[in-house]
């Protein structure tokens, strides 16, 4: 077995030591956050449970975890959509390309309340950059989120979001991201932005490259005035000719409330260089259950 260089392990205390670290920094936090910061994104991580920090090479990264761009190989996009039980509206759409040793991404999420609702609708962006050397890639964001109610006042806010990823050639990735990081207002009364540290892993059990496809990720998250969360993900498949299925089933505890813990259920159908995305996720909020459509391409 190769031996991995030094750097790698000087990197993964650093991960380690900012997930310690993380946690105790967290304040008490106020009820009033905006619901847009609280959903999945990623059709991909609804299906394993809510756990995307450790997953890379999708564009949909830049809202997760931006030091995730850094396996794209050439370009990827991303988009997906939402309906909910009660008429809410949710869509996605996501870009990024790779630039020597950088990668650069940016997208838009976007949640449209039903007509009932005191709160007409949330949007946010969110743009990229990624610095990989090595196994080590090191990547921020910048994150705009905007918020409208029924009586048209708008409140606006941005933050900062940082991550870390070791990504072990195609077998693991270990991961460290904070979000909502150095957080201002931009237009009304500051929005509540919580700060949220999560450590994810992610591991291959079998080589990506070849037919089968088996995968299992785990990530704990901390946001600051809530117990400590943890999710579990495993997805499972066959690939033969760059065509094939994959399965994906999640479990977790929801961020809406994390005494509460869900399972979830998803797949794809993988389709040379698109991947058509499902996901199930049983009472989300919104009016019951969340069944999700994804679309992904890569280059």
């Amino acid at each position: 077995m190769t031996a991995l260089p030094a750097s790698a392990g000087r990197a993964g205390l650093i991960v380690l030591a900012l997930a310690a670290i993380g946690p105790a920094r967290l304040p008490a936090q106020a009820a009033s956050s905006p619901p847009i910061l609280r959903l999945p994104v990623s059709v991909r991580a609804a299906g394993l449970g809510g756990a995307g920090v450790g997953l890379s090479g999708d564009a949909s990264s830049v809202f997760i975890n931006p030091s995730g761009l850094a396996t794209i190989r050439h370009i990827a996009i991303e988009g997906t959509i939402q309906r909910y039980g009660d008429g809410t509206w949710e869509t996605m759409g996501a870009g990024a390309f790779r630039l020597l040793q950088f990668d650069f991404g940016g997208g838009y999420h976007y949640m449209r309340f039903n007509d009932s609702s005191a709160t007409k609708d949330n949007f946010s962006w969110a743009g990229s950059g990624v610095y990989r050397f090595g196994i080590i890639a090191l990547g921020s964001s910048v994150r705009y989120v905007s918020e409208q109610d029924s009586s048209g006042a708008v409140r606006r806010s941005a933050g900062i979001d940082g991550g870390i990823g070791l990504h072990f050639f195609d077998l693991m990735t270990l991961a460290f991201a904070v979000r909502n990081l150095g957080q201002w207002s931009v237009n009304g009364k500051p929005l509540d932005m919580p700060v949220s540290s999560r450590l994810g892993f992610t591991f291959n059990f079998v080589d990506p490259q070849e037919s089968a496809r088996l995968l299992g990720t785990m990530e704990v998250a901390w946001t600051k005035g809530e117990p400590r969360r943890t999710m579990l993900g495993l997805e499972a498949g066959v690939v033969i000719a760059d065509v094939g299925i994959v399965a994906r089933a999640g479990y977790g505890a929801r961020p809406e409330d994390p005494s509460d813990k869900k399972a979830s259920l998803g797949g794809s159908l993988v389709l040379t260089r698109a991947t058509i995305d499902y996901a199930w996720q049983p009472h989300a909020g919104f009016g019951g259950d969340a069944h999700r459509l994804g679309l992904r391409f890569t280059l």
